[in-house]
């Protein structure tokens, strides 16, 4: 019976391929870029020109270095994700119009198709579009600006100490460190988007820090449910699929709806996003933020923050562990910064710390952890100082990663320099944070949780690679996000022991 039943569905699949050949070497599709005369690679049925990334034999961003490296004499090169023609912009210039100076032709990103009634957490800042987007950034924002940094800071302050403290308890000859860091970012992301504390470094089973790790599995399954949402969205919805589990979704709206209730019952005011939003709704009659929305915002901030910053941390410890003089330069740095501002770990503090902030943007430009970003035309135009025509909807993919580790921008650009930056941190082939209005806006909420984990770290440990350690980064073929295929391990020793 069993045997019956497996011929069956093998011949129903084979069918389905023979069928899908056809329709795919039948038809137009496959010749959508040579009909427009652009350079591009032949794709194959049902997974375009990636393949290799959905059987994982390689991951998305070595393909993304193979199409750069093989187009690099070229402005762009016409990819296929799935039967999705998509232009893949590889001349830095068309890439700065783009994301800037023709914002107007792209304001959108090439968002999945998102039923945000069946999932309302998908309704966030990152997937709205047109002038939704536009109020929502305005008022997200200010969240990020120099004052308001500095009044959440405290909170960063203490999850860093937190961090030092754990070191200091926890067994440090082998370190996994993207769980350590994530557990770290948990607790800031916890702290200052959602207003609670997780515990996630006092508890490794934190019931906060089991759901926010739920939500980045990266196992067969998932794969496969991301790539029907993104290619196939219709199927994604008939087979009633969901981005997140129920569970997730019903963990993070609770904890951000019993945070409203109290707030609004005892009047208590915190220096965080969840505040501002909140404020927005009592004072703000122009635009309508409902509490659905503060959740989903709330839980962008995480999704956008947590595993980006965790990723930065840890690629960041594994090349200081791997050079000990740059080490040694920054925690003098640190400890200066440090006994300049009365030894405690201080916004003032922080924002002096500059080399080591230089070190965080060395990791950011190797290690982008999402090593692409994308744009969706909003209105028909012609790239500038091309001839091609772009058609509303096309979607456009920068990558990011190809970009920063291109040796016209960055000479040598596999070395690990932070004195590159050193006269100037945001150069033009660094676009780590995107660029133009929709690059990220949590980018120096970011770099302030970087640098202060750093300076807690440094200052009480050195970092020295352990028999765990891999000798190279090798990006692990089941994640679109930069992680490294055999972890990374390390090892922590308290300053006052060494010699």
């Amino acid at each position: 019976m069993w045997f019956s039943i497996l011929l069956f569905i093998l011949s129903v699949f084979v069918i389905l391929n023979i069928l899908l050949a056809i329709v795919h070497y039948s038809t137009k599709g496959r010749k959508y870029w040579l009909l427009k005369k652009v350079p591009y690679q032949e794709p194959c049925p049902i997974f375009g020109n990636f393949g290799p990334m959905f059987i994982m034999r390689r991951s998305y961003t070595s393909m993304l270095k193979y199409f750069y490296n093989k187009y690099r004499t070229e402005k762009f090169v016409g990819i296929f994700q799935a039967r999705r023609p998509t232009l893949m912009v590889i001349d830095l210039d068309i890439v700065k119009n783009v994301l800037s100076k023709e914002f107007s032709n792209f304001s959108d990103r090439v968002s999945v198709s998102t039923d945000t009634r069946r999932e309302p957490l998908l309704r966030n800042l990152a997937n709205m579009s047109g002038a939704e987007w536009k109020a929502m950034r305005q008022i997200v924002t200010p969240t990020f600006s120099s004052a308001k940094m500095k009044a959440m800071f405290p909170l960063i302050a203490d999850c860093a100490q937190s961090l030092k403290n754990t070191l200091l308890k926890e067994p440090t000859d082998e370190v996994d460190i993207p769980k350590l860091m994530v557990r770290f970012t948990t607790d800031v992301i916890g702290s200052c988007a959602f207003g609670v504390d997780p515990r996630s470094l006092q508890d490794p089973d934190s019931p906060f820090l089991l759901m926010a790790s739920k939500m980045f599995r990266t196992d067969r399954a998932t794969i496969l449910k991301r790539y029907c949402r993104t290619f196939f969205p219709r199927l994604f919805k008939l087979l009633n699929l969901r981005s997140y589990s129920a569970d997730v979704e019903a963990f993070f709206t609770t904890i951000i709806r019993q945070v409203l209730t109290e707030r609004r019952n005892t009047g208590v005011q915190r220096h965080d996003f969840l505040q501002l939003m909140l404020n927005v709704q009592e004072s703000d009659t122009a635009f309508s933020m409902t509490d659905e929305l503060i959740t989903s915002n709330s839980f962008i901030f995480m999704l956008a923050g947590l595993e980006t910053s965790s990723t930065t941390l840890s690629f960041c410890l594994y090349e200081l562990a791997k050079d000990r003089d740059l080490q040694d330069r920054i925690r003098e740095e640190i400890v200066d910064c440090l006994d300049r501002h009365g030894g405690a770990l201080t916004y003032e503090a922080v924002a002096s710390m500059r080399l080591t902030l230089q070190t965080v943007t060395e990791t950011l430009r190797m290690h982008p952890p999402t090593p692409l970003t994308t744009r969706l035309c909003t209105a028909p135009c012609t790239l500038t100082g091309t001839d091609l025509k772009i058609k509303v909807k096309d979607p456009i993919l920068i990558p990011l990663q190809c970009i920063q580790r291109d040796p016209s921008y960055f000479p040598d650009p596999h070395r690990f320099d932070p004195d590159r930056f050193q006269d100037d941190l945001n150069p033009p082939g660094f676009i780590a944070f995107g660029d133009g209005p929709r690059s990220c806006p949590g980018a120096r909420f970011a770099q302030l949780t970087a640098v202060a984990g750093l300076a807690a770290m440094l200052s009480t440990f050195t970092l020295e690679p352990c028999a765990r350690t891999t000798p190279s980064i090798q990006y692990d073929p089941r994640s679109v996000m930069l992680k490294n295929k055999g972890g990374i391990w390390l090892s922590f020793k308290p300053l006052e022991t060494n010699t």
